[in-house]
């Protein structure tokens, strides 16, 4: 069984780390759910990086969204390509829909990373 936690080491914290993926990385949009942008990374780790702004929803939808986010990522890192920052930029229909279907949509749009 893998490893299916969600350590520091896996995430964006510092603004220009997001801002050079928005920048510079591979943009795709799954509908009206979210948007991901890709963009290789010299460190052998993938890291993921959540916005979710208040155009979303009040704090408990915002919450929700990423939980549903990091969970996804975190049962399918280990298929994703290796030394990847990864940004979703959530999107007002991920509030109304339900985790099985956020989880496969993202997916999908996660492995799909080349």
């Amino acid at each position: 069984m893998g490893d299916f936690s969600f350590s520091k080491l896996e995430r964006l914290a510092k603004r220009p780390e997001f801002e050079k993926v928005l920048a510079e990385g591979k943009r795709k949009r799954i509908g009206r759910l979210c948007t991901v942008f890709s963009l290789p990374n010299g460190l052998g780790r993938k890291r993921l990086g959540i916005i979710a702004s208040k155009k979303v929803g009040n704090a408990v939808a915002r919450n929700r969204v990423k939980r549903a986010i990091r969970e996804t990522f975190r049962h399918i890192k280990h298929q994703i390509i290796p030394a990847t920052d990864i940004v979703v930029i959530s999107g007002k229909e991920m509030v109304v829909e339900s985790y099985k279907v956020i989880d496969e949509k993202l997916s999908n749009a996660l492995l799909a990373i080349k």
